[in-house]
């Protein structure tokens, strides 16, 4: 007799995307397994050097546009850009399959949220985060993933927020805070992530109370981490909950439909203030006999 068990674990992982032409793409387990990608429609095309790929939703509206330097539509070369109701979301270039060069994220105003970039797949370079698409949030450099040197942190109205020093192995070695009037602040003053109430492991007892493992699919072994990403708004309620990764759409369900039973959250703080923040929890489904 099978014993269920639920795994939760916090960290996030990319899930990769190879296809072969618009009827195999349907067929492909990369993209079936994918809930977002699976409801959109494919259009594949060759355009110049590349073989591109754009994926449009049930209203017709483009959302991806992802180009491949192969006819098997296997590495990422070249332009990519995703959207979001229709409003650019994000655009950069890849080469050999990884991210490379500068790449642009956008707010939902189409504003500059943040620049990075990239030495295959590596954040390397000067980043930068916006508050409003002009003045600058945080700003510093990257060295193979890892922060180094000095960072500095800004309040929307430019005044200094903080000062930060990385040392080589992206430790952080030295810091100071200021308040907006200037006076010293400690980091906890100023920022802090979303939590659950009574912490991290009451929203593990409160998932392994609530969720329901899908009968058919216990009977039939599937397993799998459903990766969700989520904001918690100023008022502690959960809101634009968007799947990053599953390897099923009935385990999606019940991982989202559990995730919004879960209403003690406790908001984020950003520079200060509460804030909606972006929160990210992997879930994962076992089966062990």
């Amino acid at each position: 007799m099978k014993k269920l068990m639920l795994i939760l674990l916090l960290a996030i992982t990319k899930i990769g995307f190879a296809q072969q032409d618009t009827t195999l793409i349907y067929n492909s387990p990369m993209y079936t397994k994918d809930p977002i990608r699976s409801k959109w429609r494919p259009v594949v095309k060759h355009v110049g050097q590349f073989y591109q790929v754009t994926f449009y939703d049930r209203k017709d509206i483009a959302q991806e546009v992802i180009n491949f330097e192969d006819k098997d539509l296997t590495i990422r070369k070249g332009p990519f850009a995703s959207y979001q109701k229709g409003k650019l979301r994000e655009k950069g270039e890849y080469d050999k399959g990884h991210k490379h060069g500068e790449w642009t994220t956008y707010n939902s105003e189409e504003q500059v949220r943040k620049v990075e970039n990239f030495v295959h797949g590596k954040l390397n370079g000067k980043a930068v985060e916006y508050w409003n698409g002009q003045q600058v949030q945080k700003e510093g450099m990257y060295e193979d993933n890892r922060k180094i040197g000095e960072w500095k942190l800004y309040y929307s109205n430019a005044k200094l927020a903080g000062k930060e020093t990385y040392d080589i192995y992206g430790k952080k070695s030295q810091a100071e805070y200021f308040y907006k009037d200037g006076k010293p602040a400690t980091y906890d003053d100023l920022f802090a992530p979303p939590t659950y109430k009574g912490g991290i492991n009451q929203f593990y007892k409160h998932l392994a109370s609530e969720i329901r493992y899908p009968v058919q699919l216990a009977r039939d072994g599937v397993q799998g981490t459903v990766k969700l990403s989520f904001t918690v708004k100023k008022n502690g309620d959960l809101d634009n909950i968007e799947v990053v990764e599953s390897p099923n759409n009935e385990l999606t369900i019940e991982a989202i439909r559990v995730l919004k039973s879960s209403s003690d959250w406790i908001p984020g703080k950003m520079f200060g203030e509460v804030v909606d923040t972006k929160y990210n929890v992997p879930i994962k489904f076992s089966l062990r006999k």
